[in-house]
């Protein structure tokens, strides 16, 4: 129930439609990046909206992969026993490391993601809870996406800006790791 103002949030993001000033601005800043930076963001975009629907379901969420060859997206989770499950912060790091694996190993993959919840410390000290997301093209530079989870007067949580940056430690093997 805490994660309900999310709920509501994201309900009310999809059914908003772009107004007419705001569509060429889009399709202008859409036009400036590479079709790999594009694809980058549509499959961030996929995972965020998995991440939330599983925060607003549960209150919580265990960290996952997506990974991308052509128009196939796959997921990738812990399938064991839930009593036998690592803590997230282990899984998040053997999540990275499998999907290293399957990126040396599969060729064919283009893209992939690693999705889990994170906090960090804001200017003014407050903890902020949100979903980190890395995402990585095998032909260009990865980034680091953080979506935060802030909570209103009402005590709801509401989706804050995303921040962007760039990472030095790609999901795939760049050449001479």
């Amino acid at each position: 129930m805490r994660f309900l103002g999310i709920f509501f949030l994201v309900m009310g993001l999809w059914a908003t439609s772009v107004t007419a000033e705001e569509a060429p601005a889009a399709a202008a800043q859409k036009q400036q990046k590479s079709p790999e930076q594009q694809a980058m963001d549509q499959l961030a975009e996929a995972g965020l909206r998995q991440a939330l629907k599983a925060i607003q379901r549960s209150g919580g969420l265990y960290p996952f992969g997506m990974i991308q060859s052509g128009d196939t997206v796959r997921a990738v989770g812990y399938s064991g026993d839930k009593e036998d499950a690592p803590s997230a912060e282990e899984w998040a790091q053997g999540l990275f490391m499998q999907l290293r694996k399957i990126g040396k190993e599969q060729p064919d993959i283009e893209l992939m993601a690693l999705f889990r919840l994170h906090e960090i410390t804001a200017e003014n000290g407050d903890k902020v809870t949100g979903v980190w997301a890395q995402v990585d093209h095998r032909d260009v530079r990865p980034w680091v996406i953080f979506l935060p989870l802030l909570k209103n007067e009402a005590g709801k949580h509401e989706l804050g800006d995303m921040v962007y940056y760039a990472t030095e430690q790609p999901l795939f093997e760049k050449g001479g790791e």
